[in-house]
């Protein structure tokens, strides 16, 4: 019964990292990373991320697997056999950095590639203002976990800022309000805030012209998803994709985007690609001074520490680059800071982080389509929900992460959990149900 539901589920699922892409490395890849950093970081379980988080991935080897977990060393290894040979993928956690998978380094190189680094001490983040309301209820986001996990919507928690106060949240048995969670694609809307802190900054503009191999496009392309890059986020019909071979085939994501062939003019056509806010993280690194040190000051310093953020991760792939696509650790409660800054106008205790003109029309005004912007989704549900306030916007992560800002109703609502594989092929339906929960939250905060 198993296989079967697994092979169903990797039927049913078109998005790589379900942990249905048949490549051994990319399968074993995808475990190591995961297991390295929702444990390391995130203090999950090794057995709750196997069995919550990543079981198709663990399912779909092609042979028993072996775990090898450093508790000293904060290395994570994963070992099946292919072909007749033993093939292995390692994680391996930094202090400060998170975890980054090996492609040709050992984890003593990548160590000393950041040895005389200076990072800030990790403290606890300052505490939200708290006004909990306990008429309102949660349980709606919560629903589906009862259900088979293929078939679940995984929530492990939700919490509810309201007029700049947390009034809700809700956790399951493994999570809280100051657990580190996962980003994924949410951090495509930090490395937005990062490229706004550099245009207040006065060191880099919207026009700025950056180059990579033979591509040439504005930071305003970038921002967009209108870099030109011919790119592949989910297998297309000849089962063509780039998303999986750029994390789990290389160590150099900026390099792998930068030779891929161009598709369009750039600016003339939106196309949602986490290899555009790779290219993006490369801009803001250079901007910010070129190299790990400076990028960590940027965002730690610029950023976060303003925000009362005092814990947060960015993670590095081999090369060095900002895994700014995806990889971004901040608790529950500092996510509902980051939606809202939104709210605030990029302002926080009197102090203006990013520009009033960055917030508004750069990553909430609509860029070459109308339902996204700035490395930030628009509301794109008009239709399906009118009840939900036009000018929602939201940060979206792989596999069901939301903050949700909706700034006429002063709400930020954020959800984090791990959508079973059919849920997460049905993503459109997983999104309406989401925001009619966020709906029955503002009903319930203004009866």
């Amino acid at each position: 019964m198993k296989n079967t539901v697994l092979a169903l589920s990797c039927i049913a699922s078109t998005l790589t990292l379900s942990g249905c892409n048949t490549d051994p490395n990319v399968l074993l890849g995808y475990s190591a990373n995961q297991l390295c950093s929702r444990h390391f970081i995130s203090d999950e379980p090794i057995d709750f991320i196997k069995q919550r988080v990543i079981p198709e991935a663990l399912g779909a080897l092609p042979s028993t697997y072996s775990l090898d977990i450093d508790p000293t060393k904060k290395h994570i290894s994963i070992t099946a056999e292919v072909d007749g040979q033993d093939l292995s993928r390692t994680s391996v956690f930094r202090q400060g950095l998170g975890c980054t998978l090996l492609h040709e380094l050992t984890p003593s190189q990548l160590h000393a590639q950041t040895q005389d680094l200076r990072l800030p001490k990790e403290q606890p983040s300052t505490p939200l203002q708290k006004a909990i309301r306990h008429d309102v209820s949660l349980d709606k986001f919560f629903a589906k976990n009862h259900l088979d996990y293929t078939w679940s919507d995984n929530t492990f928690a939700v919490a509810v800022m309201h007029q700049g106060k947390l009034v809700a949240e809700q956790y399951d048995a493994h999570h809280s309000g100051n657990t580190r969670m996962l980003s994924w694609s949410m951090a495509k809307t930090l490395t937005g805030l990062l490229t706004g802190v550099l245009e207040r900054q006065g060191k880099l503009t919207l026009d700025q012209q950056v180059s990579f191999g033979e591509h040439s496009m504005s930071v305003k392309n970038l921002l967009n998803m209108s870099s030109g890059v011919k790119w592949a986020e989910t297998p297309d019909i000849h089962g063509y994709e780039d998303l999986a071979p750029m994390w789990y085939h290389t160590g150099d994501s900026v390099n792998y985007v930068s030779k891929l062939p161009t598709d369009y003019t750039p600016g003339t056509k939106f196309e949602y690609a986490t290899g555009t806010t790779q290219l993006l993280s490369d801009v803001v690194k250079e901007a910010a001074g070129g190299d790990i040190q400076s990028l960590n000051d940027l965002y730690q310093s610029h950023l976060f520490a303003p925000l009362g953020i005092n814990n947060a991760i960015a993670e590095f792939d081999e090369a060095g680059n900002l895994r700014g696509g995806a990889r971004m650790f901040l608790s529950v409660h500092d996510w509902l800071k980051v939606g809202q800054l939104f709210i605030q106008q990029g302002k926080w205790n009197g102090k203006q982080i990013v520009s009033q003109e960055w917030i508004n029309e750069v990553m909430m005004g609509a860029g070459v389509v109308d339902h996204y912007g700035g490395q930030l989704w628009l509301n794109d549900l008009g239709i399906w929900l009118p009840s939900l306030p036009q000018d929602t916007v939201s940060l979206r992560g792989h596999r069901g992460q939301y903050v949700v800002i909706i700034p006429s109703k002063q709400l930020v609502v954020a959800r984090f959990g791990a959508y079973g594989s059919i849920v997460n092929q049905s993503i459109g339906l997983a999104n309406k149900r989401l925001f009619k929960a966020v709906v029955d939250v503002i009903k319930q905060l203004e009866k």
